[in-house]
């Protein structure tokens, strides 16, 4: 089968989530003997065309950036001349300028389109621009696609009820993780400090804020608290300000977003992942450190709560003492922790394998180009 994924952002030249899972579908199905064209964004002069992994990469240059979005004006040209060159277009994000275009070309006749949602609400975006872009160009975006992809079934209810997406063109399948990859090693745990461990852009949806908030409550009770932040972004410089003025600096370590082999490390010695995020789908951080036994605590979504339930806490959004009890209530409970990673770890490995994830794809894809 001839694919051609078009995303915004792909590992390795933009780390993340979004990127990774791009990068990693592409590489599985051109594994499995697929033929995959990858057309993403140029953000580092890389070369126009090249082979990663198995799968051909084409790059096309952009003129804007905003809100985290890449809008390059050449692009509906480029994909009206391809949009009958693969059996399927897959997408990734309706949030994102370059499945607008695919969407767009849709309309003019095009191979099968698909699009995962990788996140209803962008964190980059106030709550108001949010809702105002759903209820207008995202819904129409999303009706465009033959097939929209859902991590959840909670998240295809909210986009029927709440957004007027049709119910019948949603497919529900869940994210995955790489559980070879991603996997326990209790040798790796930090016996010095307890570590706390917080991955994602710095940008204000990600909440790490209530994070360092609560921090300073811990750090009275745990002077060996330690709280690693792994990422990058255009908040960065506030957190780090914020967390000086609360006098955290001898807990805090800060490192860049890092390559996906180095990342199991960091979930292996931390004690817990903190997402204390306001938006998130089924963010990838979150199964990563559950794939390699770690509890998580995170913010309350509905959607989440069947995984999250018997492997981490749940909290309300924003509510910087009821993050530092669910913290502190784990540290205090060692044997209680480790009991939830190790029911985080079963959990992903019966229900967020990647290798179902990907053969579920390709099922859908089998199902929009019938031989």
């Amino acid at each position: 089968m001839k694919i051609l994924r078009v995303a915004s952002d792909l590992y390795p030249s933009v780390v993340g989530g979004y990127g990774i899972h791009v990068h990693e579908m592409s590489r599985m199905q051109a594994a499995l003997g697929h033929d995959v064209t990858v057309l993403t964004a140029n953000p580092d002069d890389l070369p126009d065309e090249e082979y990663i992994d198995g799968y051909r990469v084409l790059r096309f240059n952009h003129s804007i950036k905003m809100v985290g979005n890449t809008i390059s004006p050449t692009l509906f040209f480029r994909l009206m001349e391809m949009r009958h060159d693969y059996d399927i277009i897959h997408a990734h994000s309706h949030l994102f300028f370059p499945t607008n275009v695919c969407a767009l070309v849709k309309k003019y006749g095009s191979s099968p389109l698909v699009i995962t949602n990788h996140g209803i609400m962008s964190a980059s975006a106030p709550h108001w621009l949010n809702v105002g872009y759903m209820n207008t160009l995202g819904r129409w975006t999303l009706n465009a696609a033959d097939r929209v992809i859902c991590y959840t079934p909670l998240e295809r209810d909210r986009l029927v009820s709440e957004f007027g997406v049709h119910s019948d063109g949603i497919a529900v399948i869940p994210n995955g993780v790489n559980t070879d990859v991603f996997s326990p090693d209790q040798a790796r745990r930090d016996d010095e400090f307890r570590r706390l461990l917080w991955v994602g852009r710095y940008v204000k949806g990600k909440g790490v804020e209530f994070l360092i908030h609560a921090a300073a409550e811990l750090v009275r009770e745990h002077p060996n608290l330690r709280i690693t932040l792994v990422g990058e972004g255009p908040e960065e410089m506030e957190i780090r300000q914020l967390a000086s003025e609360l006098r955290l600096d001898s807990h805090m370590e800060y490192l860049p977003f890092m390559s996906y082999d180095e990342m199991p490390v960091q979930y292996q010695r931390a004690e817990m992942l903190v997402l204390p995020s306001l938006h998130e789908g089924v963010p990838r951080t979150m199964l990563e450190a559950m794939a390699c036994g770690r509890p998580v605590v995170i913010s309350e979504f509905d959607h989440l709560r069947h995984l999250v339930d018997g492997s981490g806490v749940m909290f309300p959004k924003g509510d910087v003492s009821a993050l530092a009890r669910a913290i502190r209530g784990l540290l205090a409970a060692p044997e209680e922790a480790e009991a939830l990673g190790r029911h985080a770890r079963e959990t992903i490995m019966v229900q967020n394998s990647w290798r179902n994830t990907v053969r579920s794809t390709l099922d859908l894809y089998h199902e929009l180009t019938p031989a």
